[in-house]
């Protein structure tokens, strides 16, 4: 794993812990709920804007390449995966 990778493992393990912590301390279920509901509420948001930077990221990559060789580069992955992932960000 780079450091890049860690840390962002490391961010999203810290962001997770502290979401589900705040979470069960509000002890009103009615007030925990509500909360629980806007968390998920954000993540398909969360979801697309890191799609779109994935496909950005392959985009770039495909410069120059062929899908095969970018799928080489990015761990093995098909071509047809690749593809699947520049075509994911274009989708709005």
């Amino acid at each position: 794993m780079t450091s890049d990778n860690e840390r962002i493992t490391q961010l999203l393990a810290t962001t997770r812990d502290t979401l589900t912590t705040e979470l069960a301390s509000i002890s009103d279920p009615i007030a925990r709920e509500a909360a629980a509901r806007q968390i998920l509420a954000a993540l398909p948001d969360v979801s697309q804007d890191v799609t779109a930077i994935r496909s950005n990221a392959v985009t770039t990559l495909k410069k120059g390449r062929t899908l095969a060789q970018v799928g080489q580069l990015l761990g093995g992955l098909s071509t047809a995966r690749v593809d699947q992932i520049i075509r994911a960000g274009k989708k709005k």
